[in-house]
């Protein structure tokens, strides 16, 4: 490890199963003057399991990542090695870890990733989903009419989507996803990450909501993206797009033109404020 000047090491810690940690990441917490982290405790936890001498730590939340960015930033440029963990995986994924990396690429200061356990790379790999192409989501949101909107989105990406969940809102989003996808769409379930009792299947819509999965542990959801649209389906795009450009000529507002779509046309509510939001093409003359 160069200790010639300050760097920030980004370190993967274990999801579960304390033997994925890498022989590189417990050698690196070993020599770090300073470790940023989630949950004090957990970090404590984890370097007494590792047998490891543990480094001064700093709480690195949402909360109060502002201030500890200048400190830890002070540290680094001293020359102090820090590291930044998440209470679980990779940093970065779904926890204001990014925001002290970008920091850090803005005052030059090197920063080094450390790879290693991530559970959105685990369930991936388990999933049996198309992984050309794929989106994160991270966590759906918790207000009613954004999580209907997050679902709604989801069932119309074209490309694999992947989102954690927690497990009082697992049935909820099962029964969402079955309404806006329906019955048939794969979804893939990895539900205790390389812990004891993992599992990870695959099954439909329908599947999942008449065998529930146990509301215990982290889930990581890989849904089967949405199928091609039909011809008939472009066509029925193009009518509501057209729609759309006539009613915004009539001075509606994108509002009046979505809910218009929606009552009228027999638009998705998601589809038509996408469609509403297009700006007028240049072919279409204005109405007189």
């Amino acid at each position: 490890m160069d200790t010639s000047e300050g760097k920030l090491w980004v370190i993967a810690t274990p999801i579960g199963n304390l033997g994925d940690i890498s022989p590189r990441a417990r050698n690196i917490l070993e020599t770090l003057d300073l470790l940023a982290c989630e949950n004090l405790n957990s970090a404590r936890r984890l370097c007494s399991a590792l047998q490891v001498r543990c480094p001064r730590l700093v709480l690195y939340r949402e909360d109060s990542c502002e201030k500890s960015t200048q400190r830890i930033l002070s540290e680094l440029k001293e020359g102090n090695q820090c590291g930044l963990i998440s209470d679980a995986g990779s940093p970065g994924l779904s926890d204001p870890g990014w925001r002290l990396v970008a920091a850090c690429h803005q005052e030059r200061v090197p920063v080094v990733s450390v790879a290693g356990p991530s559970a959105l790379t685990a369930a991936l790999a388990a999933a049996g989903q198309p992984t050309r192409r794929f989106l994160f989501e991270g966590f759906p949101p918790h207000k009613k009419c954004d999580r209907r909107a997050f679902f709604e989105k989801a069932s119309e990406t074209q490309v694999t989507s992947i989102f954690f969940e927690s497990p009082h809102n697992i049935l909820d989003t099962l029964q969402l996803l079955r309404e806006f996808c329906g019955p048939q769409r794969k979804l893939s379930i990895s539900r205790e990450l390389s812990k004891l009792h993992e599992t990870n299947l695959q099954a439909s819509l329908d599947y999942w909501l008449d065998n529930p999965p146990p509301a215990r542990g982290e889930f990581v959801l890989v849904l089967e993206p949405a199928p091609p649209r039909t011809n008939q389906e472009a066509e029925k795009e193009e009518q509501l797009i057209r729609q759309s450009e006539y009613l915004s000529q009539c001075q509606l507002s994108a509002a009046q033109v979505r809910d218009f779509l929606v009552m009228f046309c027999g638009a998705s509510r998601n589809q038509a404020y996408r469609i509403a939001l297009i700006p007028p093409r240049p072919e279409v003359g204005r109405v007189e």
